[in-house]
């Protein structure tokens, strides 16, 4: 019968799994590399974009609402002053009313803005210069008050005397103290913004680094795993190779093989009968040494045969 192959080299479990398992833990790593970059590169631009919107949401807190609550404010002091201008010009009780209702009015609104003021300003010195100007907007109450007793008893050149010089003077004061709060509140703008500006370049550098760094690293690790897989590849087939050409050489004889009973010859394969010797260098690869076992060597070299059963006697002797 024909060699049947059973060499454990045809045992795909003996393969070694190392260039597959290579191939693979190299593109997990390759994956993961880039997955984290990624990841980084999201959390930077999410902390970047917090950053500049806390700033933005800083700016509109408190140097914008400072800054619009002193415009406000000194606004109403304005209308205050020229309310009282009116009072003075009042012919009647009813015009007399109407514009130190309109004072208070004005006076409440001054203070409304003052506390705005006061609960967004940044800074110890924000804080003393609201104080400040809380404290000489205070003061222009008793001048008021003196113009409106003035008008109640009948003086009114007093009450117009008052209010150009003294009351002018010290509204002319408040609205130098509002122009100083608004300058200050605007100058803290200006420095969230410059600091927002800066973060913004300096974010903007640190991005473009990590996306460089990004496509290099990404260039790197794909050049990396094309080759690792290509040498994985290289050397799999390689053993492959070796392996085929192993079972190419190895054969291994199994079954019955047709024996002649007289002369001991084998059928080969294509039905002629040859030396078992050289039927087995054919299909085994092996080779034979010639030799005579001692029953063929009695009845074929009897006298050699008695010499070495005498020599092998002596010896024993």
């Amino acid at each position: 019968m024909d060699a049947v192959d059973k060499s454990p080299f045809n045992n795909s479990n003996s393969l070694n799994p190392a260039p597959g398992q290579r191939i693979k833990s190299t593109l997990t790593l390759s994956f993961l590399l880039i997955l984290s970059m990624f990841v980084f590169l999201g959390i930077f631009t999410n902390k970047a974009l917090s950053t500049l919107g806390q700033l933005s949401q800083t700016i509109y807190e408190h140097p914008l609402v400072v800054s619009n609550a002193s415009l406000l404010a000194a606004l109403n002091i304005t209308k205050m002053h020229r309310d009282m201008k009116d009072m003075v010009l009042a012919t009647t009780p009813d015009e007399l009313a109407s514009a130190t209702q309109s004072v208070n009015q004005a006076e409440q609104q001054v203070y409304t803005h003052l506390d705005t003021i006061r609960a967004n300003i940044l800074g110890e010195k924000g804080l003393a210069l609201e104080k400040q100007t809380r404290e000489l907007f205070e003061k222009w109450r008793p001048i008021r008050e003196d113009v409106f007793q003035l008008l109640q008893t009948g003086n009114k050149q007093g009450a117009i005397s008052i209010t150009t010089s003294e009351g002018a003077d010290h509204v002319a004061l408040l609205e130098e103290k509002m122009l100083e709060l608004s300058t200050y509140a605007r100058h803290k703008a200006d420095g969230f913004i410059a600091q927002a500006e800066n973060a913004q370049a300096e974010f903007e550098k640190i991005t473009l680094m990590l996306t460089l760094l990004g496509i290099f690293l990404s260039i790197f690790i794909s050049i990396y795993a094309i080759r690792s897989v290509r040498r994985a590849e290289t050397s799999l087939l390689d053993r492959n190779n070796k392996l085929q050409t192993a079972l190419d050489e190895i054969e291994i004889l199994q079954g019955i093989l047709p024996i002649c009973s007289f002369c001991k010859k084998v059928r080969n394969d294509d039905g002629y009968y040859e030396q078992i010797d050289a039927y087995f260098r054919k299909h085994a690869n092996v080779g034979f040494s010639h030799t005579v076992c001692p029953s063929c060597m009695q009845e074929n070299y009897p006298e050699q045969y008695q010499k070495i059963l005498a020599r092998n006697s002596t010896k024993i002797t």
